[in-house]
């Protein structure tokens, strides 16, 4: 996996369109929680390798469940409309519902794990910090719902194609 491939499919997985509608609108409490979100995938990342030996898993069985979660994600996200923003007052908000669930999912720790253990530490970081930092971004600047569904779908559609590289990845190299 090339490290722009490793930033685009994590900045996709995280689809901050998406993840900014199901958000309220207070940009520390969601800054705060993209921070923890950030340190809890790195941390995910850096034991990737260390994971998938205690847990007897090859790097390519790994892709390919990874391609097939986020196969099911992209397609719950493109079906299925965003749930109501949840906006929660002070900084517990960073942890729930900020951090978890709206923006450390499943899937996001999965391709943290497959990203770091195929590409590296580094590109895996910047992909989680950019896809991070355009959910606080759009929180700050995007207003239009309507743009803010489109641009998701767009992004969802993305992670599809990409899941799908990632499986049949992981099946050529079994």
């Amino acid at each position: 996996m090339t490290w722009w491939l490793a930033v685009v499919l994590l900045i996709v997985t995280i689809n901050p369109p998406r993840r900014r509608s199901e958000l309220g609108g207070n940009v520390r409490v969601i800054a705060a929680g993209a921070a923890i979100t950030l340190f809890v995938v790195v941390v995910l990342g850096a034991l990737g390798d260390w994971i998938l030996d205690s847990l007897d898993i090859t790097a390519p069985t790994f892709r390919v469940a990874v391609g097939l979660v986020l196969i099911a994600r992209g397609v719950l996200d493109l079906i299925r409309s965003p749930a109501e923003p949840v906006d929660r007052p002070g900084w517990l908000g960073a942890v729930a519902p900020v951090f978890f669930p709206v923006l450390f999912r499943p899937e996001l720790g999965l391709i943290a794990i497959s990203v770091a253990v195929d590409a590296g530490l580094g590109p895996m970081l910047l992909g989680a910090a950019i896809g991070l930092a355009l959910v606080v971004a759009a929180t700050a600047r995007l207003h239009d719902a309507g743009y803010g569904r489109a641009l998701g779908a767009v992004f969802s559609t993305a992670l599809i194609i990409l899941a799908v590289d990632r499986l049949i990845d992981g099946v050529f190299a079994l």
